[in-house]
């Protein structure tokens, strides 16, 4: 998914200045004098992708690497997943501030031709979640060595699964990961990171959704099979099926309202076995997306509906079974005050000219979303650009190797110099503004 960092929350809105400028200059001598000992950590673990649920050699990297820093380190929580707790220094009770990195990679042959490319054949870091854990790494690092500078508890989530949506909710659905939160308190803001295919060094940020609940819905439509030439003889699924897709785009063109998100998407539609049989069944599978549980309730419901009265329309011996896939990606919804309250921070740290707000929405998923919804804290989601420039100089914006490319290849060092101090700087701002636990 991108380079993203993600603050979210209910708590108090920010405050009308900016609390980490002055350690601006500190974070970025400390990023300068870090990075090249974390490239080396980045190529091993662009090197070494696993799949989701199986990122048992990174994790065991991860939690290596998380133990030099000093901090409280729990393995296998929710599968892989990690959570490592980091304590300030200076005096007095601070906030709790969560930090999440997924781990891991796609299913992708690479083709980068990179010295340090996949060496697992078919599985590759082609979301840039490498980039994430790097910069997780170098953001605490930092943070450790400031520790004296700031009060309060970082509380860092390593997360597996985030490809299949799986990883969040397993993660908080293990009680250790309540028995860790138990020892530090709730947290106040949830900080994550995506990158982009966007310019190296640059930063993005979205107001409110930028990202979608995902939901996969399967349709199995039941008729009566026969021989293909007595078509009079049968209840035919498949024109059941076509008809039921045709019927389902009318659910966005005519029952939303314009201009809001509302996706529909059937991509696959399997039923028979023979060009001269017609088939007992027919099956169907869409994904959905939408922002507000009300609007992905109402289209969840439209789905039923429309399934139960086409099939109805045409005979069918028995309604459809329309099965909604218990495991959902919901939203992540960046709060407005903090998001321009850290595009201020941003531009403060990195000059006006590299930070960027969007307005274009997105449909895509991203799981950190449960993990502000599940505890009720604000957000704030920023895309860090990874494109080397003279790639993205030489072919456009428009033409760039995006995410889940066999060609995505981040400039290792723009990204990591900037996204390491970004988010140690965006987690300094939510410790030094927030009220004390």
């Amino acid at each position: 998914m991108m380079l993203t960092v993600v603050l979210l929350g209910l708590a108090a809105p920010p405050p009308p200045t900016l609390a980490a400028t002055p350690y601006v200059d500190a974070v970025r001598a400390e990023a300068a004098k870090i990075v090249p000992g974390l490239l080396k950590t980045y190529e091993w673990m662009h090197a070494h992708p696993e799949v989701s649920g199986q990122e048992v050699e990174t994790a065991k990297r991860m939690s290596q690497e998380l133990k030099k820093l000093g901090m409280e380190v729990h393995d296998k929580i929710g599968g892989t997943g990690i959570v490592a707790v980091l304590a300030g220094k200076k005096a007095g009770k601070g906030p709790v501030v969560l930090v999440r990195a997924d781990m891991d990679a796609l299913p992708v042959a690479e083709n980068t031709g990179l010295p340090y490319r996949s060496t697992k054949p078919g599985v590759m870091h082609a979301c840039g979640h490498d980039i994430h854990m790097t910069d997780a790494l170098g953001a605490f690092a930092i943070l450790n060595a400031l520790a004296s500078r700031w009060s309060g508890t970082v509380v860092a989530v390593i997360q597996p699964a985030e490809e299949t949506g799986r990883g969040a909710a397993a993660m908080l659905a293990d009680p250790r990961f309540a028995q860790v939160l138990a020892k530090t308190g709730k947290p106040q803001l949830a900080l994550a990171i995506h990158d982009s295919w966007d310019l190296a060094g640059t930063a993005w940020f979205h107001p409110g959704y930028s990202s979608a609940n995902v939901d996969s819905v399967e349709i199995v439509v039941h008729g009566k099979g026969g021989h293909g030439a007595h078509p009079e003889r049968t209840i035919d699924p498949i024109v059941i099926g076509a008809s039921i897709i045709v019927e389902l785009q009318s659910i966005v063109a005519r029952r939303t309202k314009p201009g809001e998100l509302a996706v529909i998407t059937v991509g696959k539609f399997e039923g028979g076995t023979k060009h001269n049989i017609i088939p007992p069944v027919a099956r169907l599978l869409l994904t959905v997306r939408s922002y507000g549980d009300e609007m992905r309730d109402f289209l969840l419901e439209e789905i039923k509906r429309v399934a139960v009265h086409v099939a109805r329309a045409h005979a069918a011996p028995q309604d459809p079974e329309v099965n909604v896939d218990p495991v959902s990606v919901p939203s992540t919804y960046n709060d407005p005050a903090w998001t321009e309250h850290l595009r201020q921070l941003f531009v403060a740290a990195i000059g006006p000219e590299r930070v960027f707000v969007e307005d274009e929405k997105s449909g895509g998923g991203e799981d950190f979303g449960r993990f502000p919804k599940d505890l009720g804290i604000p957000g704030v989601m920023y895309n860090l650009g990874a494109t080397p420039k003279a790639i993205y100089d030489a072919r456009g914006a428009a033409n760039v190797p995006g995410l889940h490319s066999p060609e995505f290849a981040p400039d290792p060092k723009a990204t990591l110099e900037t996204g390491i101090a970004l988010l140690a700087l965006a987690v300094l701002e939510g410790l030094m503004t927030l009220p004390a636990q």
